[in-house]
Order: C-alpha cells, then structure tokens, then sequence
C-alpha cells in the first residue's frame, strides 16, 4: 500500500453523529484546520486512495471536527468509514503556507544519492526560503523545505526521502 509514503494523516473517523452522514473526527496532532476545501482528502479503502470532499466542516472540540462529505449523507453509509483515517497528499501540503514545517523536526533525511544525510533538528522559516536543519556527523546542513526535491514522506518510519541537487551535500560535508 502506498499510503505512507504519499499522503500525511489528517485525522481518524471516531463516529458517527447524527443521521444526516456526520462524523466525528479526531484530527492528528498537526493543526489543519486551513486546508483548502474544495481539495479532497483521500480514504484507502480496498487499498487504493479514495476522494472524498468536505459538504460540512466544523470545529467540534478540543481536536475534533465535524464533518459530512458530499455523497454520504446518511448514518448507513457514514457508519462505513467510522475507524477509518482520511489522509492528505503530502505535496499539497508541504507547499501550503500552513502547514507546519515543525512536524517534520526528528525525521530522518535520506537523500537519492547520498543515503542517510542525518536527522532533522530545526525547521527553518527563512523569507523565500525555508529551510531544514539537519546535523550530519556533527555538521550542518541545510536542505531547502521544497517539495520539487521531496520525494516521499513515510510517516511511518519518520522518514523524509530528498532528490537534493548533486553535492548539496558534499558542499556543507566536505572539509
């Protein structure tokens, strides 16, 4: 399944609420509450991502939403997804202003050439050019926060996978 590393999770299906398709959603500890509405969010279902899009999007409570997606508009079929997690592309969201970068600080960095380039320590919001902080054998090196050269995210693992521009790496490494 290819969830992991092309979609982040959004939040999890807890409930049903209601007749009229509602759910309750615990969103995951990042804040999306400024996700653009008229995207749709994606639920593996059989294995393959499905879209779906927001008809009602509330605040709840503390971390929790309500929702109703377009075309499940009943309990029946509401009670389908309930235990489910709805994802969001990871692209979409790493280009998205609101996203929080700082998620991110802890990650392993892997790069297509130079393998395992260390871990994440900061994220660094620089005017034009955002940038994470990542500590190789006790250097530092900056990667631009750019999804044109993220090639996958595993939420999983902790794992971000960079196509960096050839001796990026070597520029910060090399004595």
């Amino acid at each position: 399944m290819e969830t992991a590393e092309k979609y982040l999770l959004f939040g999890n299906i807890l409930k049903t609420f209601g007749k009229n398709g509602e759910l309750i959603v615990k969103l995951d500890n990042r804040a999306f509450l400024e996700i653009n509405l008229k995207e749709p969010v994606f639920i593996i279902i059989d294995g393959l991502p499905v879209p779906f899009y927001f008809k009602v999007f509330d605040k709840h409570a503390n971390n929790r939403l309500l929702v109703v997606f377009e075309n499940i508009e009943t309990e029946k079929f509401a009670k389908q997804l309930v235990g489910m997690q709805i994802l969001l592309p990871y692209k979409k969201q790493i280009a998205d202003k609101d996203f929080n970068l700082n998620h991110f600080v802890g990650y392993r960095a892997t790069d297509a050439h130079d393998g395992n380039i260390g871990t994440i320590t900061e994220f660094l919001d620089f005017p034009h050019n955002p940038c994470f902080r990542i500590i190789h054998n006790g250097k530092e090196i900056l990667v631009p926060a750019n999804e044109d050269f993220i090639e996958s995210i595993d939420e999983k693992s902790k794992n971000i996978n960079f196509n960096l521009p050839e001796g990026l790496v070597d520029f910060y490494v090399s004595e």
